[in-house]
């Protein structure tokens, strides 16, 4: 039986302590302390998937079936199913088959060449073959986070809390508030007053007398 997603997870952040702390002490000759690594919360809720790309990339360790036709109607019905590809294909073989390695998906011809296109097939790069071995190691990973919840394993797990919902309505009646005695302030303020210099050009109520030339007849 494999570990759940948090438990897999959890390891994984150890590991990566654990080689963090190995670099120092090997650089400055001292040991060091670790950080103890809580287990971490994986879902928002009892029923919810694993959205966290960076924790389902720490999954390794599977046990789900895709042979079990109930829980291809459960995924179908979470809209996972199509991860792993048409039921029979190859594509859909290295997802059920999970054992098989990155080794066996780079020496697969399925995998190295696009579909034929005008007589020709186009070879996929090894970082395009690294971009497609991950994303069946996510999609894995989304089947084994499905498994979990199929098989109820995830009652009881703590979830994401949700946010504080009189927090954040507090903070909107104390805007609206302040937005109200901005508008009252601006409508009971006087209007300044002062006297006009009716003498100096462009000042109102003074108009200049456009300038005429004419000529005195005799």
């Amino acid at each position: 039986m494999a570990p759940t997603v948090a438990e897999q997870v959890q390891k994984a952040q150890v590991a990566r302590e654990e080689t963090r702390c190995r670099q120092i002490e090997l650089a400055k000759g001292k040991k060091v302390k670790r950080t103890t690594i809580p287990m971490p919360v994986v879902r928002g809720g009892p029923k919810a998937l694993c959205q966290n790309l960076e924790y389902l990339a720490d999954v390794a360790e599977y046990d789900y079936d895709l042979s079990d036709l109930p829980f291809q109607d459960y995924c179908l019905s979470r809209g996972m199913l199509h991860l792993a590809g048409a039921a029979g294909s190859t594509r859909w073989r290295y997802h059920a088959d999970y054992w098989l390695s990155k080794d066996d998906y780079l020496a697969a011809p399925y995998f190295r060449f696009a579909q034929e296109h005008e007589g020709n097939r186009y070879k996929y790069s090894p970082s395009e073959m690294d971009v497609q071995w991950r994303i069946i190691h996510l999609a894995r990973a989304t089947l084994q986070d499905c498994w979990e919840l199929y098989q109820g394993k995830t009652i009881g797990e703590p979830s994401i809390p949700k946010p504080d919902k009189s927090a954040t309505k507090g903070r909107a009646n104390a805007k609206k508030s302040r937005l109200r005695q901005e508008s009252a302030a601006r409508k009971n303020a006087k209007p300044e007053t002062g006297k006009l210099d009716f003498s100096e050009p462009g000042a109102r109520g003074h108009e200049e007398k456009p300038r005429t030339n004419k000529r005195k007849t005799r």
